[in-house]
């Protein structure tokens, strides 16, 4: 049989085959399925259900297997890097679970937070460690890469990767620290040595504060006219050059930079929190087992004192047996007598007769 017409229905052998899904059609099921996705975003995944449903599932749902259980936590990195353009590059993925608010907010008032977030953090951890190594392969293949196009270069320079705002307030802070040990040297010399130490601690409280500042920011010395790798994320871009500081800086607050910083900090924070818990376990292990062996102590000092309790019953019992058996051998020993005397009497009244 002849087809319908184009686009229409095809009738093959006596059946009835719809036809392939044209331009047209994909997209408006795209355009509906990015609609759901951001309903279930908003209103969590069971806003279709019944309310009596809706009831028992309450503050629960989301347990549920379509929920994306890193995105409750805080950070899905497929989520966040999902357009960037090193996602098609890199073995991330994507995530097609549900990230919603609504689920987030069940998730952190939920009494049982702590235990949930151990076992996520416990699924989580191996996807960013994976994600860290394929990152740090790509750093050391791309500087590779580098080295054998930088055979001419020779000039060099710094880029400091911190935004002015930051940099005003590390001067502010080297301007505080720089007074506070004037000030402790100034205390040192009136003799208020408590006080000289005092301010000798601000300051390098301050120092320390201007490190943190500074790490978060680091600077960067490279080739002129090569290419340069960030040994964050891996990313291969042109060195800095005087026409191009500012694209060159750039690149720190763009998506892929920090969505990989946020990876390495996010494997040294679940990696802290474990080892703490790992802690408070054995501590907690150690306190039951002096617990356990004052309990075995006490268990047998109470035995102890039973045992000695029942010895001292059967001393009293065998005491007062005792004593009741002298008593009936008294008496029997003075019925005794007392039946001689009788029949003593009667033989001397006899003789008489």
């Amino acid at each position: 049989l002849k087809p319908a017409g184009p686009g229409g229905p095809h009738l093959v052998r006596g059946r009835r085959r719809p036809s392939a899904q044209g331009p047209r059609q994909r997209r408006a099921a795209a355009g509906m399925d990015d609609a759901r996705k951001l309903l279930d975003s908003l209103m969590g995944a069971t806003r279709d259900v019944s309310l009596d449903e809706a009831k028992k599932t309450k503050g629960k749902n989301f347990t549920k297997d379509n929920v994306c259980k890193f995105f409750l936590l805080g950070f899905c990195p497929q989520y966040e890097l999902a357009n960037s353009k090193l996602a098609t590059k890199r073995n991330l993925g994507d995530c097609t679970k549900v990230h919603s608010e609504a689920m987030k907010a069940e998730y952190e008032a939920h009494p049982d937070k702590a235990k949930y977030r151990t076992e996520y953090e416990k699924q989580f951890l191996p996807f960013l460690e994976s994600q860290v190594r394929e990152a740090d392969a790509w750093v050391a293949r791309e500087r590779a890469n580098v080295q054998k196009a930088a055979a001419g270069a020779i000039e060099k320079t710094t880029i400091s990767t911190m935004p002015d705002s930051v940099r005003d307030q590390v001067a502010e802070l080297t301007k505080d620290m720089n007074k506070m040990m004037a000030s402790a040297e100034e205390l040192a010399e009136s003799g208020d040595i408590e006080g000289s130490k005092f301010k000798v601690e601000l300051a390098d409280e301050i120092k320390q504060k201007i490190k943190d500042i500074e790490d978060r920011h680091p600077s960067y010395t490279v080739n002129l006219r090569e290419e340069w790798v960030c040994d964050v994320c891996g990313t291969r871009t042109e060195a800095v050059t005087e026409h191009n500081t500012t694209r060159f800086k750039a690149h720190f607050t763009g998506k892929v930079h920090l969505g990989y910083e946020k990876m390495r900090d996010w494997v040294k924070m679940i990696r802290n929190r474990q080892r703490e818990g790992d802690g408070a376990r054995r501590r907690r292990s150690r306190s039951r087992d002096r617990k356990d062996a004052g309990g075995v102590g006490a268990r047998e000092a109470d035995a102890e004192r039973k045992r000695r309790r029942s010895r001292s019953r059967e001393e009293r019992r065998a005491a007062s047996r005792d004593e009741r058996r002298g008593e009936r051998d008294r008496d029997r020993g003075e019925e005794r007598r007392g039946d001689r005397d009788r029949d003593r009497g009667e033989d001397r009244s006899r003789r008489r007769g």
